[in-house]
């Protein structure tokens, strides 16, 4: 499969433990939280500005890289995988990068490249990040490179159709629509 590489704008730099949201309306990033446990981001977290996921919010990406990226930052990343996850009962899919304009990067060209143990650490920070707020995140597992860009794809179709309806009315409509989206 060709590469397929993303200007991500990074709403987290690693190791952060402010949550950062984008808000499609106003264009602007704003702290939305500070991350109630004692772990912060485990990787750059970012968004696609033109991939609408089914949460109703950009869709998210994080960029592996051996730097932390600072917020509102463009960075190139090339596309390796993704994760599948349910928060809080709505599809909420994390795609999976690494830096594109890093030479120390180039020779991952998918999961199964990667560390192992960094993956363990993602899934591990996800699953339990929102555990003193009592809300439940289910990982769901690791989607190879060829999924996380159909679900770009499919991403991308949703922000075209539904980019400017709000949220709370997405959410609902995608519900009864598309109801195995959300759990």
């Amino acid at each position: 499969m060709a590469n397929l590489v993303l200007n991500v704008t990074i709403e987290i730099p690693k190791g952060s433990k402010v949550k950062y949201e984008y808000n499609r309306a106003t264009k602007q990033i704003s702290v939305d939280r500070i991350l109630y446990g004692s772990s912060g981001y485990p990787q750059n977290y970012g968004f696609l500005k033109e991939a609408l996921d089914w949460d109703g919010d950009e869709l998210d990406c994080l960029v592996i890289a051996d730097q932390s990226i600072g917020t509102g930052i463009s960075v190139p990343a090339r596309v390796i995988g993704a994760m599948e996850m349910i928060d809080d009962g709505e599809t909420d899919t994390k795609l999976i990068g690494v830096i594109d304009c890093d030479p120390r990067y180039t020779h991952i060209k998918s999961l199964k490249d990667l560390n192992q143990h960094l993956l363990a650490e993602i899934k591990d920070f996800f699953e339990n990040y929102k555990n003193l707020q009592h809300k439940k995140v289910i990982v769901r597992g690791f989607q190879d490179q060829a999924w996380a860009v159909k679900e770009y794809k499919e991403c991308c179709g949703l922000m075209k159709k539904y980019g400017k309806m709000p949220k709370a009315t997405f959410i609902s409509k995608m519900k009864k629509a598309h109801p195995n989206k959300y759990r």
